[in-house]
């Protein structure tokens, strides 16, 4: 994955269709994107220009429309972006990400359980 890649809110609910199911057609994206955010034609033919410019997403001529794809790897993303948050929020340190989480009671019970097992996982 390109590092110098960032994605927007409005490119992150692009990609989430993509990485469902691709390819997609422009006309497949702009009906998802309209019942999804109430986006326009234009407005997702927008998006969708400024990611292929990005690097985010390409297409392929098919017979009758453009077929969208992605070659970016979803957990790769995530990953990436997970880490730019916890580096420009928490100064790179998940304990004080976990203890914002855990001091300020916005965890669940089944949260809190959720995470105990994780850390008590065999890496």
């Amino acid at each position: 994955m390109n590092e110098n890649i960032t994605l927007n809110n409005s490119e992150w609910c692009m990609m989430e269709e993509l990485w469902q199911e691709q390819p997609k057609t422009l006309m497949q994206l702009v009906h998802k994107m309209k019942e999804k955010q109430g986006w326009s034609k234009s407005t997702t033919s927008t998006v969708l220009r400024r990611m292929q410019e990005k690097g985010c997403v390409r297409y392929e001529e098919g017979e009758k429309a453009r077929n969208y794809f992605t070659d970016l790897n979803r957990e790769e993303v995530v990953l990436k972006e997970t880490r730019a948050f916890l580096d420009r929020a928490f100064g790179g340190s998940l304990g004080l990400l976990v203890n914002t989480f855990v001091g300020g009671s916005q965890l669940t019970k089944e949260e809190l359980e959720e995470l105990r097992e994780i850390l008590h996982k065999e890496i």
